[in-house]
């Protein structure tokens, strides 16, 4: 079986239908997609979802895309923000929050006035919640946990970390469990990014994200006959876009996560540097000064996560390992200002590799070591045989290189 048909026999078996609560899984009104057809992994992820969905949408599966965005939604509806993952032990966190990107790569394709309209207020909903409970002093937002944890996760957390590190960081079971649900937040679980302390950081990639909200609901309130709306959100959008300018530019004209308890950038160059250029908030001598850096980050077979690190521990969001979000957000954000040659040449990358790897395991994995060119990666839990985002962004750069 080569790759294609393998995708198209087992796509489908990660469609899921739960209408109803059972057991610790929430109920989706509509067919959900998980990230593996077995096996690990078979509850909804949020920023999962938005990968999957850039490969649903190319696929032209655009019903299965807006299902995706309206369960997520309807989290939001239920809960007040899209959890981590569609089960209860994810009350307390939430993940990148691409909802809004989501409804806006839907919509760009539907022109469904009507479906946006219903979409806009739950945007609206979450984005009140980024801003009021990840909120920090200087304006900008933070991954974290809502309070107060469950007196569970305070003792599992120093187990946890034990297994995934290798050792215990010190700092007392309350800051370890508090770490350990807000890096997963973040999405980057386990990564040397925020020296276990994800709370006291204010990421490059959230606030960018958090600035892409502002202006997609901006766009949406246009559309929707909105003009006070809009104006509101442009002004946010453009204030935000100031002050992460002030707390997170460094002197290299990169952007960088800013370390609130030490009051300083955290300089350790990783893919999430990218987002700005993604979401279309850097200038174009921003985007100038990350691209002469782009080798640092650059590996033989696709983007790392991070440059090597002293920093001490096992990260499965760290050097070598490439993941397939971060292969796309680094591809979108060249092409976005023009950089379609060093685009290509990524996208090109990560096809052949998950092709590679295809060809001597017989699957797609969650993530890639990327320089070796297998999946022999730094994992916490294995390296599980994944659809999901992997075939997203692998079925995406096909359409971009234009072998479909």
């Amino acid at each position: 079986m080569d790759i294609k048909e393998y995708i198209k026999e087992n796509l489908p078996r990660t469609v899921r239908y739960q209408p109803t609560d059972e057991g610790p899984l929430f109920a989706m009104p509509k067919p959900f997609t998980v990230p593996c057809a077995d096996g690990m992994f078979q509850e909804m992820y949020y920023w999962d979802s938005y990968f999957t969905n850039i490969g649903l949408i190319d696929d032209g599966n655009i019903e299965q895309a807006k299902n995706n965005v309206e369960n997520l939604a309807s989290m939001v509806e239920r809960f007040g923000f899209v959890l981590n993952g569609s089960r209860q032990e994810f009350l307390n966190n939430s993940q990148p929050p691409f909802l809004s990107q989501m409804t806006r790569e839907v919509y760009e394709v539907t022109l469904d006035l009507e479906w946006l309209a219903r979409i806009y207020p739950s945007i609206v909903k979450e984005y009140s919640f980024w801003i009021t409970e990840r909120i920090c002093d200087n304006g900008l937002c933070r991954y974290d946990v809502q309070m107060p944890m469950p007196e569970w996760q305070i003792k599992r957390g120093r187990d946890l970390l034990v297994e995934r590190l290798g050792y215990t960081p010190d700092l007392d079971d309350y800051a370890l469990a508090r770490g350990l649900i807000s890096v997963g937040e973040s999405g980057w679980d386990i990564t040397p990014r925020f020296s276990y302390r994800t709370y006291d950081y204010t990421p490059v990639d959230l606030n960018s994200l958090i600035y892409s909200m502002e202006i997609n609901l901006a766009y949406f309130a246009e559309l929707l006959h909105k003009p006070d709306d809009k104006e509101t959100w442009q002004r946010y959008a453009s204030e935000r876009a100031d002050t992460m300018r002030k707390y997170l530019l460094d002197d290299d004209g990169i952007f960088y996560d800013y370390d609130l308890k030490h009051g300083k950038r955290h300089t350790l160059f990783n893919a999430a540097c990218f987002y700005p250029l993604y979401f279309g908030l850097a200038t174009s001598d921003e985007a100038a000064a990350l691209v002469r850096k782009l080798g640092e980050i650059e590996a033989e077979w696709g983007i790392l996560s991070c440059v090597e690190s002293d920093v001490r521990g096992n990260f499965q969001w760290g050097y070598p390992n490439g993941w397939p979000p971060m292969q796309q957000m680094v591809v979108g954000a060249l092409l976005r200002y023009g950089y379609q040659t060093d685009a290509y040449r990524i996208a090109e990358k990560y096809v052949n590799l998950v092709e590679m790897c295809f060809e001597q395991t017989g699957n797609l994995w969650e993530k890639y070591n990327v320089v070796e060119g297998n999946s022999n990666a730094t994992s916490e839990y294995g390296t599980p045989a994944m659809l999901g985002w992997t075939w997203g962004i692998y079925r995406h750069f096909l359409k971009l290189l234009g072998r479909e």
